[in-house]
C-alpha cells in the first residue's frame, strides 16, 4: 500500500494519495487546486491516478478535482446531494472501491455540509480490518466540523446529522482506528484544531470534549455558542466548486502592469491588494489600497476584503512575492488578478503619483494621546472573545470582519487608532477606513500584545 499525506498550510488543508504500486493505480482524496505535486508523485511510484473523491463540497478552498480529472481521465466520485455541475459518479454508504491491495469504503457522514462522506481504509496486505478513517471534515485533531456553513434554516438539522455522525456512525470502530482529517490548524473549518497531522479515534473519545460523551443537549449548546469568521467568498467558492472551477490553463495570466495600466485598473473598479509588511504600508500606499499582509492568514482575509469577482491588482515589494502570493489567492479562487506592482510603491511615487499614510503609533504614543485627546477613539477589531479577555479602558468594540461588512458611523474627521492583536488586522481595518474617507485613522503597531507589555512597565 501507498499512503501520502499532502499539506497546504496556508489553508490548512490536508490532502491524501492513495494506492497500490504493484497494481499500478491509486487514488486521491480532497485534492488542491494545484495538482502537479500529485501527478509527480504517482509518477514516481508507478501509479496512475483512476479516482477522485472530495468528501464535501469545500467552503474554504477551490477543489483540484476537475483540474487532475482534466490530466488524469479519473472519474471524480462525490456523494450525490453535492449536485454537481460537472462529470462525476455517486457514491453513497457501503460502496467499496479497490486499487490493488487497498480498500476504499464510503461512510455517509453529513454534519459539517448535508453531503459530507468518510472513507475507511483497509491494506489487505496487512489485515481485512480497517486501519483508518478519512474522516473529511467531520472530525479533526481536537476539534470537529462546524456545522453552520450550509445556512441557519438547516442548522439544527446539521447539528443533529454531526452528533449522530459522530457519535453512531463512527461507533463501529475500535479506538486503535487512525483519524486523517481534510483540515488542520489555520483553517476556518473548525476552531481549535491541533497542528498534529492525525490522531486516533481512541485518543479522541478521550480527550476531545465533543466526542467524549457528550449528552446531545450540550453538544448542541457547544456547536451554537460561537463560530470562527466566515468570509464572504465562502459562498462563491461553494459555487465554484459545485459547478466545476475554471481550469488553471484558462484562468488568470498575470503580469508585470505599467503605472499607466494600474490607473485603468483602478479607474474601472479594480482593486488593490496591498500585501507588504504593515509598517512598509503605514509609510506610504497608493490611496485606495487596502493591506493584507502575507501571512498563513492572508488567505482567510483576503475574502472579507475583496470579492472574487473583481478585477484586482497586488502591489508587492518583489516580483517572486507577487506571483506567491497570487498562488496561494488561486486557491481561493481568485482568478481575476491582473497584474502586480512588483517594487512596492518607488515606482508609483517616482512618477508623481499621489500616496497616503497609516501612521503605526506605538503603545506610548496612544498613552499620550489619549492624555492630551480625550476624545480620540481606539477601535478595537478582535473578535467578541478576544474583547471580553481584556481590552483599553474606553475603547469601541467592533470587529474586523463587521467592519469591513457595515463600515462604521463615526465623523470621518474623529481620529481614530485601530488596535488588534498584533497589528496585522488593525492595519486591515486601518487601511479599510482610509478607503472609506475617514483621514485621520492610525494603526497601534504589535496590537494588544504590545499594549499589555507597556503597561506591565508603567
Amino acid at each position: 500500500m501507498f499512503f501520502k499525506q499532502f499539506q497546504v498550510e496556508d489553508l490548512g488543508c490536508y490532502s491524501y494519495l492513495i494506492g497500490c504500486p504493484a497494481a499500478g493505480i491509486a487514488c486521491v482524496v480532497d485534492p488542491e487546486r494545484h495538482v502537479d505535486q500529485y501527478l509527480r508523485v504517482a509518477q514516481a511510484e508507478g501509479m496512475h491516478i483512476t479516482a477522485i473523491f472530495d468528501t464535501h463540497i469545500h467552503a474554504d478552498h477551490i477543489t483540484g478535482s476537475a483540474e487532475l480529472a482534466s490530466r488524469t481521465l479519473a472519474d471524480i466520485h462525490v456523494h450525490p446531494l453535492c449536485d454537481p455541475d460537472f462529470p462525476h459518479k455517486p457514491v453513497r454508504s457501503g460502496d467499496s472501491f479497490h486499487f490493488g491491495t487497498v480498500e476504499l469504503e464510503v461512510i455517509e457522514t453529513p454534519g459539517h455540509t448535508p453531503n459530507s462522506i468518510t472513507l475507511a481504509l483497509t491494506d489487505h496486505t496487512r489485515s481485512d480490518e480497517v486501519f483508518g478513517l478519512l474522516t473529511g471534515d467531520l472530525l479533526f485533531v481536537g476539534d470537529v466540523g462546524r456545522p453552520d456553513l450550509a445556512g441557519e434554516d438547516l442548522l439544527e438539522e446539521q447539528i443533529r446529522n454531526l452528533h449522530h455522525s459522530l457519535y453512531e456512525k463512527l461507533a463501529r470502530f475500535p479506538d486503535w482506528t487512525e483519524v486523517y482529517p481534510a483540515h488542520g490548524q489555520g483553517s476556518l473549518c473548525g476552531k481549535g484544531i491541533s497542528t498534529k497531522p492525525m490522531t486516533t479515534l481512541g485518543f479522541e473519545r478521550r480527550n476531545n470534549p465533543l466526542l467524549n460523551n457528550m449528552a446531545f443537549e450540550e453538544f448542541c449548546r457547544a456547536m451554537t455558542t460561537s463560530f470562527q469568521i466566515r468570509p464572504p467568498n465562502f459562498e462563491s467558492i461553494v459555487v465554484k466548486n459545485r459547478r466545476g472551477p475554471e481550469l488553471l490553463r484558462y484562468a488568470m495570466h498575470m503580469r508585470k502592469l505599467t503605472i499607466a495600466e494600474i490607473e485603468d485598473a483602478w479607474t474601472r473598479g479594480g482593486a488593490l491588494l496591498d500585501i507588504r509588511s504593515p509598517t512598509s504600508f503605514g509609510a506610504a500606499f497608493i490611496p485606495g489600497s487596502v493591506n493584507v499582509g502575507l501571512t498563513p492568514n492572508s488567505v482567510n482575509w483576503l475574502g472579507m476584503v475583496i470579492p472574487a469577482d473583481r478585477d484586482m491588482v497586488i502591489v508587492a515589494d518583489s516580483q517572486a512575492t507577487a506571483l506567491s502570493a497570487a498562488r496561494k489567492f488561486q486557491r481561493i479562487g481568485y482568478d481575476r488578478i491582473v497584474g502586480f506592482l512588483s517594487d512596492g510603491v518607488s515606482g508609483w511615487a517616482a512618477m508623481g503619483k499621489p500616496l497616503d499614510h497609516l501612521p503605526q503609533v506605538t503603545p506610548a504614543s496612544l498613552a499620550h494621546v489619549r492624555r492630551k485627546y480625550p476624545d480620540h477613539v481606539v477601535l478595537d477589531v478582535r473578535t467578541k472573545v478576544e474583547w471580553e479577555a481584556g481590552h483599553i479602558d474606553g475603547a469601541l468594540h467592533k470587529p474586523v470582519s463587521e467592519l469591513l461588512a457595515e463600515g462604521i458611523d463615526l465623523d470621518k474627521e474623529r481620529h481614530i487608532t485601530v488596535v488588534c492583536r498584533s497589528g496585522f488586522r488593525s492595519n486591515i481595518g486601518g487601511s479599510f477606513l482610509k478607503s472609506a474617507g475617514y483621514t485621520h485613522a492610525f494603526s497601534l503597531i504589535g496590537g494588544m500584545i504590545a499594549w499589555d507589555h507597556s503597561q506591565r512597565d508603567v
